[in-house]
């Protein structure tokens, strides 16, 4: 594996330069953990979101890397797409119907290459092997991940084989509904940057499991647009509108939130505007504050 790069980025350069600062779109600017600090300053986007050796998996004894393929068959197909110009031109006010397939492939991928996503796994994982937890998990399901705890490199290979396609994701296409929502205000987004957020319920709204609270898939595309997607018995729907004011603050409070909770996500992509009023409002303190440099530490 040594002519092969190890450092495997799960958010894709072309994605994170929609959030750059500078001309040559080599820079932004994020908040990142440090253990129990956080430090908010600018960085290159190069050295953001990846990790070693993360889409290798074992077959007998031998590494199997698919961030190649990722790239091929994943990665250049979307940045080259007419959808992709328009996004990362700003111009997208002019996103229509004929761009739901590619949105659609971008957030059901970003959403299942993470390592977030991977430690989602293995934790409900070991959720189905306690007979105490609460969550109903069906017969199949515990059967399923009790394979994934005793054969972990299964996990990975399984990891591995939805990052490197969508596929898997296709039934659900044609029952989705994706809206695009231009913001007022520079929206913020994430190193795992699909977040999963509660939705208003809908009769049409896909709940396979009793008790499911309704959730969307959310993703910021730039600094400028959100795009949610939702599955269920939708139809063809697809929208374009701009957002109210106290939506996108809403939004950007969000992604506040989820960096805080899950440990996994390292990075926060920000401005400085209003992002101490959010990081103190999330269980952090902030302990300084400079032109170059902003740091919190997480309160007890």
């Amino acid at each position: 594996m040594s002519s092969i790069p190890r450092d495997h980025h799960y958010v894709p350069q072309f994605y994170l330069r929609n959030f750059a600062i500078d001309p040559g779109k080599q820079k932004l600017t994020t908040v990142t953990k440090h253990g129990h600090v956080a430090v908010w300053a600018k960085r290159s986007i190069k050295s953001l979101g990846f990790e070693r050796d993360l889409y290798v998996s074992m077959r007998g004894d031998v590494p199997v890397s698919v961030e190649s393929i990722i790239n091929e068959r994943i990665e250049t197909p979307i940045s080259k797409s007419d959808t992709w110009q328009k996004i990362s031109s700003g111009n997208t006010a002019a996103l229509d119907k004929s761009d739901k397939p590619i949105l659609y492939a971008l957030i059901r991928h970003l959403n299942v290459r993470t390592p977030h996503y991977l430690s989602v796994t293995m934790e409900l994982a070991r959720m189905a092997g306690d007979e105490n937890s609460a969550f109903p998990f069906t017969d199949e399901e515990r059967e399923h991940y009790a394979h994934l705890r005793s054969n972990p490199n299964e996990a990975k290979a399984m990891f591995n084989l939805m990052s490197m396609s969508t596929t898997w994701a296709e039934a659900d296409y044609r029952k989705a509904a994706i809206s695009i929502f231009r913001s007022p205000i520079p929206l913020r987004t994430l190193s795992s940057p699909v977040m999963s957020l509660p939705a208003p319920y809908h009769p049409a709204l896909y709940l396979p499991k009793p008790g499911m609270i309704p959730f969307q898939f959310v993703l910021a595309l730039n600094p400028t647009t959100i795009a949610t997607l939702v599955l269920g018995n939708f139809g063809d729907v697809f929208t374009n509108d701009e957002m109210p004011l106290d939506s996108a603050i809403g939004y950007n409070r969000s992604f506040v939130a989820q960096f805080a909770h899950f440990d996994g996500i390292r990075h926060l992509v920000t401005s400085r505007d209003d992002l101490s009023t959010d990081m103190t409002w999330a269980p952090y303190s902030l302990v300084s504050n400079t032109e170059q440099k902003i740091t919190y530490r997480r309160k007890a």
